[in-house]
């Protein structure tokens, strides 16, 4: 099955784009810090949560953890109070896209 074998059925990601209608105020950002990166370092299974500037109005927001269901989970939990502030700014619904980690420096 190759070297990632391992790697495969142990961790996973969520990839979100978040295309908003403009530049958002940065304190949306402060309160994701507060709100979500405590909540992922306490939750077993959660391996990283890193939010992505890509233009002024495009953000990824990646969560890695153990599996898809952790990450469903977390996502539903946590991370739905503060998308339910978000979704009204954007031009469109979230993309999100699940994955197993085929390679990690980890």
């Amino acid at each position: 099955m190759g070297p990632w074998r391992s790697i495969i059925y142990m961790a996973a990601a969520v990839v979100t784009h978040l295309h908003f209608r403009e530049a958002p105020d940065a304190d949306l950002f402060v309160r994701a810090e507060r709100q979500l990166v405590p909540e992922a370092r306490i939750s077993e299974g959660i391996g990283g949560l890193h939010i992505v500037q890509v233009t002024p109005d495009h953000f990824i927001l990646v969560i890695l953890g153990d599996d898809a269901d952790l990450l469903e989970q977390f996502a539903a939990k946590v991370g739905s109070p503060w998308m339910l502030e978000v979704e009204p700014l954007l031009t469109s619904p979230p993309e999100r896209q699940f994955g197993p980690l085929v390679a990690t420096t980890d």
